[in-house]
């Protein structure tokens, strides 16, 4: 397998960078139209914005759960999953059809320095929890934070369009497409929501990376409205990758003082 990444991504842990930027990871099959049948290899990558740094391994002890979702039914993947593999995972997929894929990590802690802890409020897009931090006098205070992952990918096998990869997994924060993935080409609109617990989350920022065959990625992003809704333009085929995030206070969380909740969609467009 390549060692750049080819398609689809699921987010699973969180760090923050000297810019003040988490850190995503996520899930990519190779190859990035596989057959009915045939084999797919998922590679867990770490890095920012859709660009790889590096390679991760399994880690059976950080998964709540790791599910594949067909037409006919959903498989429960931890199973199959062997510490330590890289790639991830591999699989032999069955006939056409979407196949959706969800996982769960466990929660983690970090504690950041103030103002490291302020600017990725700020370019996270967490305008409201900086805010609270500030109103509360905490703005010099270490900010302790619980996070957890919630991912989502989703690749198609030939042509049928079978609603598979618009459905609700129950995350605490997911993203759900409006139509159906199977069915998106280069240049369409495609609308997705937000959901936090189960309901729409307005005023989220959510962003949308794509990667074209140069390996060069673009960016795109939008705020949820009153439904939770966000639109975005297609405008390259290539792997896509939609991600957001929430944040609140942690009114009972040993050890930290915010949550927060990250949940990324990975799909490929051609």
């Amino acid at each position: 397998m390549s060692a750049r990444p080819l398609v689809l991504g699921l987010l699973v842990a969180f760090a923050v960078v000297p810019a003040a930027r988490a850190h995503d990871y996520w899930l990519e099959f190779s190859p990035l139209a596989p057959a009915a049948g045939g084999p797919i290899a998922l590679s867990l990558w770490v890095g920012e914005d859709f660009a790889a740094e590096a390679q991760k391994a399994m880690e059976l002890r950080r998964l709540v759960s790791l599910r594949q979702i067909t037409a006919l039914g959903e498989l429960d993947l931890l199973s199959q999953a062997r510490d330590g593999d890289r790639p991830f995972m591999g699989l032999r997929l069955g006939g056409p059809g979407g196949y959706l894929f969800g996982l769960e990590r466990d929660a983690s802690h970090v504690e950041l320095k103030p103002l490291k802890f302020n600017r990725y409020l700020r370019h996270e897009g967490m305008g409201a929890a900086l805010a609270e931090r500030k109103r509360a006098g905490e703005r010099f205070e270490p900010g302790r934070e619980r996070y957890t992952r919630y991912l989502k990918a989703f690749v198609r096998v030939g042509d049928p369009v079978d609603g598979v990869s618009t459905r609700v997994l129950g995350h605490r924060l997911e993203l759900v497409p409006e139509r159906d993935l199977a069915g998106v080409h280069p240049g369409d609109r495609l609308g997705a929501q937000l959901l936090f617990a189960g309901e729409p989350l307005a005023g989220a920022r959510v962003e949308a990376f794509s990667r074209g065959p140069d390996g060069r990625v673009a960016a795109q992003e939008a705020t949820t409205d009153g439904d939770g809704r966000v639109t975005f333009r297609l405008d390259r085929g290539g792997a896509w990758l939609l991600r957001a995030a929430h944040i609140r206070r942690c009114a009972n969380c040993e050890g930290a003082d915010w949550e927060s909740f990250w949940t990324s969609y990975s799909f490929a467009v051609r």
